[in-house]
């Protein structure tokens, strides 16, 4: 398989991956949307079934796990794990389809901090181009260009940042580590890291709650999955900006089921976004680099 075939089989995972997360937030805002069972606790149900998925699959293969790049590794683990956990806690107090726009504004910091730690990553004009279009229709969608700002907006933002540096780190580490080792350690920070604010609150589901968290946290494992596979192929910038995709299910699907509500700042902000992507994946000849 070539260098080109390689870069569709990646953009390919990514996209399916998009598919995967959005049917997991759809199972969130369903568990949620009683106020039951918080947010804390079905990030922890998350870890824990893709834990559970992920050593079965190791076992056919002998647990062979070793991590080469320890800082990469860790890094991711714990970076996505903190950023699972933001977004459930979004997803909770707000709208699914802003949700999942704070979630993607992650290809921002990627693109600032992506060329000062992953070797392969430039800045060209047409990419710096892209990411501004692509960010000027998520601040019109997110209503964060009117000055429309809670504390919500803030935590959402601060899960893209956060989010950033898990993909900058997931890049890092799929140069030397393997996707089995990658998601085994990411599923056991997580695990730790949310056992504990959860703790004392923790609820027993119902026998629907419990088949909506397994259902979530299958969605969740293959998109976790397939996101860790598609980024051995594309470049952080391309692979994020992939990603944003979701953001055109989450509306569409927000509007026809869940009734969100429609607007022109939606179909402006959609149509950007779309632009910017188109502009950072295509790749043309002889593109000058901006190097710092």
């Amino acid at each position: 398989m070539n260098k080109k075939d390689d870069s569709v089989k990646g953009y390919m995972m990514i996209f399916v991956s998009t598919i995967f997360f959005y049917i997991m937030t759809l199972f969130v805002k369903m568990i949620t949307k009683d106020g039951r069972i918080p947010s804390t606790e079905i990030t922890f149900f998350r870890f824990l079934i893709g834990f559970i998925i992920i050593n079965i699959s190791l076992m056919k293969t002998g647990y062979k796990i070793k991590m080469v790049n320890k800082k990469a590794v860790l890094s991711r683990g714990f970076f996505t794990a903190l950023a699972i956990l933001l977004f459930f806690m979004v997803i909770e107090y707000s709208t699914i389809t802003k949700a999942t726009i704070y979630n993607l504004t992650y290809p921002i910091f990627v693109a600032i901090f992506g060329p000062f730690l992953l070797k392969d990553e430039r800045w060209t004009l047409k990419n710096i181009i892209g990411v501004a279009v692509a960010f000027a229709g998520i601040f019109l969608i997110s209503g964060l260009g009117l000055g429309i700002v809670s504390w919500v907006d803030g935590l959402g933002l601060f899960m893209g940042f956060v989010a950033a540096i898990g993909i900058i780190a997931l890049r890092k580490a799929r140069i030397t580590d393997s996707s089995n080792t990658i998601l085994f350690y990411l599923m056991t920070i997580g695990l730790i890291m949310t056992v504990i604010p959860f703790g004392h609150q923790f609820k027993a589901p119902t026998s629907k709650e419990g088949m909506l968290l397994l259902g979530m946290g299958v969605f969740s494992y293959l998109g976790q999955y397939t996101v860790t596979n598609g980024f051995k192929y594309v470049k952080a910038l391309e692979g994020s900006l992939i990603s944003s995709s979701r953001i055109f299910i989450a509306a569409i699907c927000g509007i026809l089921f869940l009734g969100e509500s429609f607007s022109e700042a939606i179909v402006g902000g959609g149509s950007l976004i779309f632009i910017g992507i188109v502009l950072v994946s295509l790749k043309g000849k002889g593109k000058k680099q901006l190097k710092n």
